[in-house]
């Protein structure tokens, strides 16, 4: 888990600074990226819906928090939910191994965690919560690795929330990346002095009037023409698709030599 022992006085430390409650803006994770011992990067990464910033542990975690987040039925991402009440969610117990997950000094049992709980609004705009574990397939080869999951599997299955296992399999890369690519100018002050909102609605009349020229071409000719620095067109190009005001295919490389026309998803 952490770098130190696990104990009791650490617990109820962690539950009086609040980790684990909360929601948005005010939820904290149980497990932070500097205390937390993983395989691949961590990274902290500022949320566009949450107004905080969030703690992943691997890769895969932060292409799956990308995921998350572009999805536009998503209202609320909290990663590291702990299980604090597990013991009295699960009834059937008796076959499952939580002796696996103690502290080996203290004997403590930690806090099992689920990588992301998630608050998705339906088509009716009712809230439903999903939840989402986060594993390499390599993970999955390992016996302790199926035990924490059947741990996981039945705790979500009494609280009657959607859970699943997602591995780096439904994470595409190239998807990840052009989310990162177009979310940052989202960002508030990536824009420069630039009005972003009224210029993005012109190159967006510019690019319809002109969708048989390569985009890369059009970009240039916006700049030019509004006289703006270059390569603002291109950071108001990524703006709109940052905001769904035109849809491309994500999921594969951006190739801005295609006329814009045949780059819209119709």
């Amino acid at each position: 888990m952490g770098a130190s022992k696990w104990s009791k006085e650490k617990l109820q430390r962690y539950l009086n600074e609040g980790r684990g409650q909360g929601t948005g803006a005010e939820y904290l994770p149980w497990l932070k990226t500097y205390e937390f011992s993983s395989q691949g990067r961590s990274t902290r990464i500022y949320g566009l819906k949450t107004k905080r910033t969030h703690h992943l542990h691997s890769d895969n975690q932060y292409r799956a928090f990308l995921l998350f987040e572009f999805n536009s039925n998503v209202i609320d991402i909290r990663e590291s939910f702990p299980l604090l009440d597990v013991m009295e969610v699960i009834n059937d117990k008796d076959d499952l191994r939580f002796d696996k997950f103690n502290d080996k000094e203290t004997m403590e049992p930690y806090i099992l965690t689920t990588n992301f709980l998630l608050t998705t609004k339906k088509t009716n705009g009712d809230v439903m919560e999903i939840a989402r574990t986060v594993k390499n397939t390599t993970e999955l080869k390992r016996k302790i690795t199926f035990e924490k999951l059947e741990i996981e599997r039945r705790y979500w299955q009494e609280r009657e929330v959607n859970w699943k296992v997602i591995t780096e399999k439904q994470l595409p890369r190239q998807l990840a990346k052009n989310i990162e690519w177009i979310r940052e100018t989202m960002l508030d002050g990536s824009d420069g002095k630039l009005d972003k909102d009224s210029l993005s609605l012109e190159l967006y009349r510019f690019l319809i009037e002109n969708d048989e020229l390569p985009v890369n071409e059009a970009l240039k000719q916006f700049d030019k023409r509004q006289t703006l620095n270059k390569g603002s067109a291109l950071f108001l190009f990524r703006y709109l698709l940052a905001k769904k005001e035109i849809t491309i295919d994500l999921v594969s490389k951006i190739d801005l030599s295609n006329s814009f026309r045949n780059m819209l998803l119709r």
